[in-house]
């Protein structure tokens, strides 16, 4: 998200940006450990039009950052066909391109989906896909350090408050890789010495970790920092076709990935926390079952590896975007509940037009301010969370 929103800055002829990173290289960011989908299915207008201005930027530099336009399918059930049709006819107001998929043709089309007794359709989504997102990482930041953007690595925000009108960030350097990386799994612990930086204008974009920021420690209150873990893993005999996500009614979901395949899962009632380990029964316990239960061909299958990150919980799993209150000059973009890639870039055109033009003109974001968080009658809930 940061170096989304430098790219878009500096796209539009800011170039004095500096951009403070815990661990550039990200080998515990939410970026590195994600699964690469990226969709315009959505129930609330804003973040379908996030998601729409950033896959048609992926669309427009696919070779830069990887994207390959495969579509996603979601298996309804008979017993939720009703919600399903709600569904369609939510991505039909909010024009978007999904059509409903029989059964006969969902195992035309992918035909090793062949335990289908107990599903009434699917909804398949031709303009969505897979995107490299570390390559969407580099794209923004070559980009960004084109136009004179600069990047300093582990360095820790403290603190933010206001000095005669300017922003004043107490940063820490932390030194090293290790020690940035053991920061992340423990934020709380106590800071070393810090060292002032001045600026006209900040953007607090820390996903997982922007609790930790005084005074934006407030927000502990109603973010949640939660493990998501995802398995690699192997299946005999199975012929990747040129698919691209498929979402199983049990919500484990899963695509190819470099001639095997990658799948994850929700666990319901995960605790909050910083949690980076991934659980060695994950795979057997959550994603072996569910995806046995859906075809015979995924009835033999071999991990590989797994790994787990961190997506950073609001109450109504939508991002928070906008000026902070009691800050002048200070903005936020974050908590994009595990979907910062596939709305990094519509965030970053949102935050542009608010931080350089003093309001929002291609797309209205101003819903996503934090204010909506006190009122439950304001906030924006996504169910289909992944």
């Amino acid at each position: 998200m940061g170096s989304a929103v430098a790219y878009e800055l500096s796209r539009r002829g800011q170039s004095d940006i500096h951009v403070l990173d815990v661990d550039l290289e990200g080998e515990l960011s939410s970026t590195e450990r994600n699964a690469g989908g990226v969709r315009h299915l959505w129930q609330h207008p804003v973040n379908v039009e996030l998601a729409r201005h950033t896959i048609a930027l992926f669309k427009r530099y696919k070779e830069e950052v990887g994207f390959r336009e495969q579509g996603y399918l979601w298996l309804q059930k008979k017993d939720y066909a009703e919600s399903g049709n709600a569904l369609l006819e939510r991505a039909r107001r909010n024009r978007t391109e999904y059509h409903r998929l029989e059964v006969d043709e969902i195992r035309r089309r992918y035909p090793f989906l062949d335990k289908t007794e107990d599903l009434a359709f699917g909804i398949f989504g031709p303009r969505d896909g897979l995107i490299n997102s570390n390559a969407a990482k580099v794209f923004f930041r070559k980009e960004a350090k084109a136009k004179g953007v600069r990047f300093h690595d582990f360095k820790w925000a403290q603190a933010l408050k206001i000095e005669s009108g300017r922003v004043q960030v107490l940063v820490e350097s932390l030194g090293d890789r290790p020690t940035a990386q053991q920061r992340l799994k423990a934020p709380q612990t106590p800071g070393g010495t810090a060292e002032s930086w001045i600026s006209d204008k900040v953007v607090v974009a820390l996903g997982a970790w922007a609790q930790q920021v005084t005074p934006l420690t407030e927000l502990r209150e109603v973010l949640e920092p939660v493990r998501r873990q995802i398995s690699f893993f192997e299946a005999e005999n199975f012929s990747f076709g040129n698919f691209g996500m498929v979402v199983d009614s049990s919500r484990v979901y899963f695509h190819p990935e470099g001639g095997k395949l990658l799948s994850g899962f929700v666990i319901p009632h995960e605790k909050p926390g910083y949690n980076f380990n991934y659980d060695s029964s994950f795979f057997e316990d959550h994603i072996w079952p569910a995806l046995y239960e859906r075809s015979t061909y995924f009835e033999r299958l071999k991990q590989i590896s797994g790994w787990a990150g961190m997506y950073n919980y609001t109450p109504d799993k939508s991002g928070v975007l906008g000026d902070v209150p009691g800050l002048p000059n200070v903005f936020e973009a974050h908590s994009f509940t595990g979907r910062g890639v596939m709305q990094s870039y519509g965030a970053a055109l949102a935050l542009g037009e608010l931080i350089l033009d003093g309001g929002f003109s291609t797309l209205d974001a101003s819903v996503l301010h934090r204010n909506r968080l006190k009122a439950p009658n304001n906030w924006l809930v996504e169910t289909l969370h992944i």
